[in-house]
């Protein structure tokens, strides 16, 4: 998957946000909530790592369960790396069960989203995470 267009220009540089998600109507809906971003897509862990140490994020949202590897892995690998570790990490995912929250927390996730997307909740905890009124 490749970088979503910024309809916006300025001078001042916005926010990047990396949506890891295999799904991908899911990810470009994500992506669309998110257009007052810069929004790079990837569709697995692997891609996800590949796109977050190429294009250094200051924000990842991950699905859980993916192919190639899984969401908790690929946050517990970019955290190894000192130039990523500090990168916010909020979960999106239809795994939200304790079992997964726990998991996400345990690797340093910030904040945990169960899907269906509640799209005030997502854009309230972006904006946390970003640390931007």
């Amino acid at each position: 998957m490749a970088a979503l267009p910024s309809p916006l220009f300025g001078a001042e540089p916005r926010k990047r946000i990396l949506v890891v998600d295999d799904d991908e109507p899911t990810a470009r809906i994500l992506g669309h909530f998110l257009r007052g971003y810069d929004v790079d897509l990837a569709g697995n862990g692997l891609e996800g790592i590949e796109r977050a140490i190429a294009h250094r994020p200051d924000l990842i949202l991950a699905d859980v369960w993916m192919p190639e590897l899984d969401g908790i892995e690929m946050v517990r690998q970019l955290h190894r790396d000192p130039t990523l570790a500090h990168v916010p990490v909020i979960f999106v995912s239809a795994a939200g069960d304790a079992q997964h929250v726990a998991a996400a927390i345990s690797v340093g996730a910030r904040h945990f989203l169960a899907k269906p997307i509640d799209v005030k909740k997502l854009l309230g905890l972006v904006r946390k995470a970003l640390g931007v009124p």
